[in-house]
């Protein structure tokens, strides 16, 4: 058997990778970040971050190669794993930059939360389950947490959905991309598992659970 690859993650600038990096490692995967696509990993799964504005996000992914580069790799059969921000502009744009297109691969439009509730959304929500999906737990309710203004509205492929002042898509699903619009690795144990669960599906080595007191 072949060893595995490490998990790329992308580096533009617009998202904070140290609490991913950190998750990861409790993982025990191994990971790498990349600036540009050259830098990637020849295989295995691609983590999309993100954190910010749309648009200034796009035009850094643009300036270092990404933006052709992502669906080029997603075509190749990569697997892709979009978490916040990077879930948004896996959509076909979003309400926050009305004139930007998004990268189409996810289909829908990502708009603002509300109306009647404190925007940004800071905190935790639950999540209740849509449809079923090979790489993801179910969610029995369960709570993940949240830091954004703007979400995907749910569709055909939303995994989880969740709720601030409207219904959103927590987790979208098309192929073999997916995106997270909370932050797993701040959503304790249920966003570890379910972190785990879907880098186990993409093709990193599975890890067992860890150990807890009774």
């Amino acid at each position: 058997m072949s060893p595995s690859a490490p998990i790329t993650l992308i580096d533009y600038d617009a998202g904070n990778l140290a609490s991913l990096e950190g998750a990861l490692d409790r993982l025990g995967l191994d990971h790498r970040r990349a600036t540009t696509p050259d830098l990637a990993a020849d295989r295995g799964p691609i983590i999309l971050p993100g954190v910010g504005h749309f648009e200034s996000a796009r035009r850094s992914l643009v300036e270092r190669g990404w933006w052709g580069a992502i669906p080029s790799f997603v075509a190749e059969g990569r697997p892709l794993l979009g978490i916040c921000l990077g879930l948004q502009l896996l959509s076909e744009g979003s309400e926050e930059a009305p004139r930007t297109s998004g990268l189409g691969l996810v289909p829908g439009l990502v708009r603002r939360l509300g109306p009647g509730v404190k925007v940004p959304h800071m905190g935790w929500s639950r999540v209740t389950s849509q449809s079923s999906h090979p790489g993801l737990p179910e969610a029995e309710e369960g709570w993940l947490y949240f830091v954004h203004s703007y979400a995907l509205e749910p569709g055909a492929g939303t995994v989880y959905r969740a709720e601030h002042g409207r219904p959103f898509a927590a987790v979208e699903a098309r192929g073999n991309v997916l995106g997270f619009q909370p932050h797993p690795e701040k959503s304790g144990a249920f966003g570890q598992q379910l972190l785990r669960s879907a880098l186990a599906w993409m093709g990193a080595p599975a890890t067992p659970p860890e150990a807890t007191c009774n």
